[in-house]
């Protein structure tokens, strides 16, 4: 274990990127454990995997289905489909890849607002395995890592190159792209102008820097968004789509920060140490930060209709600095230099063993994503027809094509908002020939439950799911 520890801290000290390559070359082998057994991960996986194949085949989003979010991740993988097809775990790989690779430009970012060797690295570790043990993120293909990748580029270009006008043009279009993914994306972008104009002095350099990243976000915003809106439902499925959903109370926004403060510690720790951060004076660029991991958080809490826990994740990466540039700070003045094994040590078990621990736990617990499904998958690959799930993920693991309806790929959305009914699933369930269906889903649609009783066979049933096959096909 010494030559690995000596190696590692040679790799902390070192200032080029060489040393964090090596390190999430590691992470990146130990996020791909059992990740084909992850099957049903989320709606949200299958939701914009299915719409990249969609897209790949020549239909349009906002037209042809329905999409709740910007396009990008669609056309991402829309343009991966048509190379490689739309299997799942090849573009799981390939998303783990982009991930991770925007832990880079994070670990530039702290070697530029901090003298230390240790909390760049730290950060990185503290992202990545807070990312799996906060919602699975990471390794499956979900809309707020990837967000956060454009997001850090845009940051670390602000503060690693202040003075450079094509580094600011470079931070406004990657801003513009993470727009694109997720329109969320406005909060860590607006508070990071906030901190610009508090602490940039003279007020000429924002200001010239900002008009000159305008420019950079008008370049891919401007094509972008008049595609979209020339796309009849546009509008209603990404903006009236999010007003309308319901939203939650109070309570339950706090005990969902809640259970991020018990998950993953680190979160608590983070927000308190920005706190701490923003009532010292310390470098802007760390206040910066701590800005950006404080008022993310609040806004995301209490600002919108809807706060679940996994939401949290759009914050981790400035909450993940805040905490390794702290406790780097602690340590140093507590332990001196034996701090430095100790966080070598800290570093490889966050980054390497928290991941495998995670996946295992994962691979034998997860009756919802990992057991039943497997036990579903035999029973519609080999069948012909459409398939009916609100999972598209069943779709592309079995190689179905999912019922052609605007809400193929989200009727979550739709459901919620009221503008599906009960009529409307009794229809597309005639159109069907399986229903791969969770438990409770049909309690809303008495008309639909009932066809489906009269006209399916039930083929499996456990507590989370039932595949429902039509009479006469076994």
């Amino acid at each position: 274990m010494d030559p690995l520890l000596h190696a590692v801290r040679r790799a902390f000290e070192a200032r080029s990127l060489i040393g964090p390559a090596v390190l999430l070359l590691a992470v990146f082998a130990v996020f791909t454990f059992h990740l084909d057994s992850v099957l049903i991960s989320d709606m949200d996986e299958g939701t914009y995997v299915y719409a990249g194949a969609l897209i790949a085949r020549g239909l349009a989003p906002y037209r042809d289905f329905m999409m709740a979010h910007p396009p990008l991740i669609a056309f991402l993988v829309a343009g991966w489909a048509h190379a490689f097809g739309p299997a799942l775990v090849p573009l799981r790989f390939a998303y783990i890849a982009v991930v991770l690779g925007s832990t880079l430009p994070l670990y530039a970012l702290v070697r530029r607002i901090t003298p230390s060797s240790i909390a760049p690295v730290l950060s990185i570790v503290v992202y990545t395995s807070g990312m799996l043990l906060l919602a699975n993120m990471g390794r499956t293909v979900r809309l707020e890592p990837l967000m956060n990748a454009f997001v850090i580029a845009g940051v670390a270009c602000r503060f690693v190159r202040p003075r450079s006008w094509p580094w600011a043009a470079a931070m406004g279009a990657f801003f513009a792209c993470a727009l694109l993914v997720k329109v969320i994306a406005l909060v860590p972008i607006g508070l990071l102008v906030l901190s610009d104009v508090a602490w940039e002095r003279p007020w000429g350099s924002w200001a010239f820097r900002w008009l000159v990243a305008g420019a950079g976000a008008l370049v891919v915003l401007g094509p972008t968004m008049a595609w979209c809106f020339a796309q009849p439902l546009f509008a209603q499925d990404v903006f009236f789509g999010q007003v309308h959903r319901p939203g939650i109370g109070l309570g339950t926004r706090l005990h969902y920060l809640g259970q991020n403060f018990v998950r993953y510690p680190p979160v608590l720790l983070g927000l308190a140490a920005a706190a701490a951060f923003l009532a010292r004076r310390v470098d802007s660029g760390i206040r910066s930060v701590a800005v950006l991991a404080l008022g993310s958080t609040l806004v995301l809490v209490f600002a919108f209709k809807t706060f679940f826990n996994y939401y949290i994740v759009q914050a981790l990466p400035w909450i993940a600095v805040s905490f390794a540039i702290a406790l780097d700070i602690v340590m140093d003045r507590a332990l001196g230099k034996r701090w430095v094994p100790i966080a070598v040590t800290s570093v490889l078990l966050l980054g390497l063993g928290v991941p495998l621990a995670y996946a295992e736990v994962y691979e034998r617990a997860g009756s919802f994503h990992v057991a039943g499904p497997r036990r579903i998958l035999p029973l519609i690959r080999d069948r012909t027809g459409y398939i009916y799930s609100m999972y598209p993920a069943f779709a592309l693991w079995s190689g179905r094509e999912l019922y052609p309806w605007y809400y193929r790929t989200d009727s979550l959305v739709a459901r919620i908002n009221g503008w599906v009914g009960d009529a409307d699933f009794q229809n597309v369930f005639e159109g069907s020939s399986t229903l791969v269906l969770f438990a409770g889903e049909t309690d809303d649609y008495p008309l639909a439950r009932h066809y489906a009783e009269t006209h399916f066979d039930r083929a499996y049933e456990d507590h989370d799911w039932s595949v429902w096959v039509r009479a006469g096909e076994r």
